[in-house]
Order: structure tokens, then C-alpha cells, then sequence
């Protein structure tokens, strides 16, 4: 009979390989490569720098940031005042109202 011994760190990066199949594993000496680590972290950036407008009242000046999974024809086009809600890719924070 083989006994095969396999150390805590082998066992945790299978149980890892097996919960995210798809995730990329770090190399064989425990390290990621600077250029995987920059794109990981442009790729966050940019996720976070997205922009999917906002729902601007006329009326009071109110405004909503829609989500990334959101539609502004997921919305009403009234605000709670009773202006009207429209789709802006900026809002100005310095209006007067």
C-alpha cells in the first residue's frame, strides 16, 4: 500500500480549485505574476469608474444613481414631488434650487 502525503497547502488550493473552477491559480511558488495583479486591479477599477447615469427630477432637483443592473425603464418617470424623472449621464450637485 502508497501512502501518499500531501501538505495543508495543496489540500487548501484543491478545495479552492474545486469551489471556483474558473478562478486562476496562483503559480507554484505561491506567487502572482505583477502583470496578473494589474489587471486585476484595472479591472476593478474600471468596474468602479462605470457609470449608468441618473434619474434627475426637473422640478426639485433630485436625483437616483442607477445600479449596473438597472434601466431607467425600470422606473417611473414621476418623482415623488410630482416633477418629472429624466436620464442623465451626470447630475450637477452645484444648482441652485
Amino acid at each position: 500500500m502508497v501512502v501518499e502525503v500531501v501538505s495543508n497547502e495543496e489540500i487548501k488550493r484543491k478545495l479552492a480549485e474545486k469551489r471556483n473552477p474558473n478562478r486562476r491559480s496562483i503559480t507554484e511558488s505561491g506567487t502572482v505574476s505583477s502583470e496578473e495583479l494589474k489587471e486585476k486591479f484595472r479591472a476593478k477599477r474600471n468596474k468602479q469608474i462605470e457609470n449608468h447615469g441618473y434619474l434627475v427630477c426637473d422640478t426639485c432637483g433630485g436625483y437616483y444613481q442607477l445600479e449596473p443592473e438597472e434601466s431607467p425603464d425600470d422606473f417611473s418617470d414621476k418623482c415623488e414631488c410630482g416633477g418629472k424623472l429624466k436620464h442623465s449621464e451626470t447630475v450637477n450637485l452645484n444648482q441652485e434650487l
